[in-house]
This record gives C-alpha cells, structure tokens and sequence, in this order.
C-alpha cells in the first residue's frame, strides 16, 4: 500500500480523468499514473476534469469540476433536486447499468471478501417500479437563510442541514402533495423548526408512510412536547384535505436524538396504522414497524427467497431478524412449522398480530437476540430444516453463525442489504461442511448504489459437523 507521500498527486490538483469503474458507495474510480482516484458524481465512461480533495493512503478523492466527455450511460436526471439531495446518486446512470454495476458489485464482494472464486450470481431483479416505489420517508423541518419554515431533505453529506423540497420522485406524487400541506399549516400555526445545535424549538420531522397495494396513507409528525391544539387542528385539516390519509399519528420526542421516532405516539385522526398486502397475505404497519421501502420489489424479494429455500411440507423453518412475520407468514403457507426470532417487542407484537390477521397456526415468534435463541435450540429434538436470516446492514455476529450451524439445517437463505458483510459471513459459513449455490442481487432501491441479496447456502452431502462442534469464542 502506498504512502501519502509517495501519491503523485497532491490536494488542490485538477486532473483529466477517464473514469473507468464505480466503488461500492457511488464515486467512479480512475486512475492516475497508476493511483486510484475516486471522483464523486463521476460514471464509467466520462471524462472529466476534477479536484483532489482528500489524500488517504490507498487513494485521493476528488470532485468532478467539468464533465468533458459524458458516458454513454449517462441519462438526464428527472429531479430538480438531483445534485444538492443526498438520495438518488445514480439518477444519471442509465437504470439497465444501474443493475449491471449492481451485479459487478455483488460478485466482487464474494469473490474479494468472501474468498469464494466461482460464485454462481444471476443477473440483478429489476424494481416494478423506478421512480414513485417507496412507501416510507421522512422529511426534517429547518429554516432557510432569510429565517422562514422550511420541510425537506438532507444535502449530500450534510445531515444538520435542509434544503425545501420542491418534489422528490421516490415515494408518490400525494406525498409531494402532503408536504406541502403539512408545511404550509405549521406555518400558519406559527410552529418553530426544532434546531439541532440550540435544541430549540418544536417541529422535528415529518414520515410518511403508505400502502402501494392498499391505499392508505399514515402522516406522522414527529414534535416536541406541547402545541397539542395546534397539532390536533393541522391533523384535522390533513385527514379533510386528503381522504387516502387513515392515520395522522403524533409522536413526541422530547430527547436531544435526532431520530425521527417518539417517547409517546398520539392518534389524532383515524387507527394507529396502515395495512398493506404482499403476496395476498395483510400486514398492519404501525409508526415504529420495519417493513421492506419497496413493497412491489419486496414480493419479488419474498418470492426469491421462498424459491432459495425450496420448501416442502415437512419442513420446519427458522426466520432470524424475522421482524414484523412477512417471511414467516408466507412460509408458513408450505412448511409444517415456522419460528421467527425478533430482538424488538414492537416488531413481535406486530408479527403475532399479523399472523392472527391471515389465519396462520403454525407461526410462532420468540422475541430474543438470536444467538440466545439459537443457543437455546441446541438441544431440539426436531431442529429447523431450513434457517432464513434477514439481518440488519452489520449481518451476523460470529457467535449466531456458531449456534445456526450446530443445528445443521439443510439449507440457510441468507437474506442481505450489505454485499460487504454477507460476503464476510459467507466466508464462514461456507467453510463449515456448507456450499454456495447462488446468489440473487435484487435493486430495491433504483438510483441508489444499494443492493439486496437473496443467497441459498446448502450443507454439503456427507459432511460431518466438524468445526461446529468446537466452542465459540464465548465457550457456549
């Protein structure tokens, strides 16, 4: 690895550059004399001249001053915000590239990371939808230069910054609407933005949420304490002006945390929350449940995994990180019994009531960290057949990939957003009398450099438990 000082560039330098690659978090990659620089806003394909902002050791960074020759994968971006919002960085790259670079990603993530040399990665599942396909957000209140009420998103690298949405092409044209509603009414109500730095003031954040096969809308404003007339008559107004809004919640958050959650929630208007229905299957979604951003994609996500885990009636599922039930619920449709393993008692709650909602019996959730659940399932006479984990960005701790694989399950469908930590926990699970058979990366998130994985890992015919016999670090 070089060091700084052997880097021939140096801070402040304009180069030409012919961006040959992209890197895992958006910036194009080129090359310098044989030193790598990644130039933000940048594409395969471009030539451009750009600024050296940042020397580390392995390469510069940099920032695109001019493009000199576009890509031939370079589209016109649709948003008028696209280059000050820190969202839809990939909004100018062709979507078919767009899906390609995801694959390109993936495969070297399990190559590189996962020391896995002939992985067997399918082409990236395109989203139904590019534009107008999530149904969650949420906007932060602010104020502009001259002191006036802004609602909108975050600048690129600028969290304590706002800039005022105009219109914003992910969730719907309503929500679009619902902003500007919701912004014009605080500010008829006189309702101070909620500073960050003097921890000052009331308004924090407005989510949206909605379902894309039913209809409904949630508005939730996230406040400081108080104001409660206030906030009941913008609810009133709200739910009058827009007949798809079913639920307008309160949520008081009287903490310093910038999160866009409660230490209480208030129903002004309508239920508690939202239905929706994936694979002809209802879920309830309340202001604090986890469900998939992309629920038209999350079908395909869904489907993708019941197919890697190829159930049969007999089969006895696990579903780790089994959040509000959707996996568990819809495998419970073929195996004879599913388990779903959840840390948060909002999601378990959820997940029991949406299993009762469908009329599934043979679902049952255990609200525990899943390495104790495992731990504790070491001694099942009838162990799972089929593990599912759904783990957050981090993936899996080395200790529940021990415990998973002392249970010895014929298959484990590793469900993942981050192709960096599958990749590592890959690694380890394939050297445990596991193989890989393949891996689908699926865009859930069109415009963004983010990417899920649905993988299917099957126990090696004829291997013994070998490794997994040992103790863990921990000596469970």
């Amino acid at each position: 690895m070089k060091p700084v000082s052997a880097a021939p560039v140096k801070k402040g330098d304009e180069l030409v550059l012919r961006i040959e690659d992209l890197a895992y978090g958006g910036p194009g990659v080129a090359r310098h004399d044989g030193y790598v620089v990644m130039v933000r806003r940048a594409l395969p394909g471009d030539l451009v001249r750009a600024e050296v902002t940042r020397l580390q050791r392995s390469h510069a960074e940099a920032k695109r001053v001019e493009i000199l020759e576009p890509s031939p994968q370079r589209v016109e971006a649709r948003c008028e915000h696209f280059g000050v919002c820190g969202g839809c960085r990939w909004q100018d790259l062709d979507y078919a590239a767009q899906l390609e670079w995801k694959k390109k990603q993936v495969v070297e993530a399990v190559r590189r990371i996962g020391k896995l040399d002939q992985p067997v990665v399918e082409d990236t599942l395109p989203s139904p939808d590019v534009f107008f396909y999530r149904n969650k957000m949420e906007f932060s209140f602010g104020r502009d230069a001259s002191g006036k009420t802004i609602l909108g998103l975050h600048p690129a690298e600028s969290y304590e910054e706002v800039f005022d949405l105009s219109r914003c092409h992910l969730q719907s044209p309503l929500s679009n609407e619902l902003v500007a509603f919701v912004r014009e009414a605080c500010i008829a109500a006189g309702l101070a933005p909620y500073d960050v730095k003097t921890h000052q003031g009331f308004l924090r954040y407005l989510a949206i949420r909605e379902g894309k096969f039913t209809g409904e809308t949630m508005v939730n404003l996230v406040t400081s304490d108080g104001e409660e007339a206030a906030v009941m008559e913008i609810a009133r107004a709200t739910a009058a002006r827009f007949p798809a809004v079913v639920s307008f919640i309160r949520s008081v958050n009287s903490r310093r945390a910038t999160v866009a959650l409660g230490d209480r929630e208030e129903v002004l208007h309508g239920r508690g929350y939202i239905t929706e229905r994936i694979a002809g299957a209802t879920f309830e979604i309340t202001a604090s449940s986890f469900f998939q951003t992309n629920p038209r994609q999350a079908e395909r996500l869904y489907a993708a995994a019941l197919d890697a885990a190829g159930l049969v009636p007999e089969d006895r599922v696990l579903d780790l990180y089994s959040g509000t039930g959707t996996i568990s619920i819809l495998a419970s449709r073929v195996a004879s019994e599913v388990r779903g393993v959840e840390s948060q008692p909002d999601s378990v709650r959820n997940a029991e009531r949406n299993a009762l909602l469908n009329g599934v019996r043979n679902c049952f959730f255990i609200k525990a960290e899943a390495r104790k659940a495992l731990a504790a399932m070491g001694s099942d006479k009838h162990p799972p057949t089929i593990v599912i984990v759904n783990p957050p960005r981090a993936g899996l701790n080395q200790s529940v990939i021990h415990h998973m694989l002392r249970l010895r399950p014929r298959r484990i469908v590793y469900v993942s957003c981050n192709p960096a930590t599958l990749a590592r926990d890959l690694h380890q699970i394939c050297d445990r009398d596991y193989s890989l058979v393949r891996v689908r990366p699926v865009d859930m998130f069109p415009h963004t450099f983010h990417v899920e994985c649905v993988v299917q890992v099957d126990r090696t015919p004829g291997t013994r438990l070998g490794q997994a016999e040992g103790k863990d670090e921990e000596g469970t």
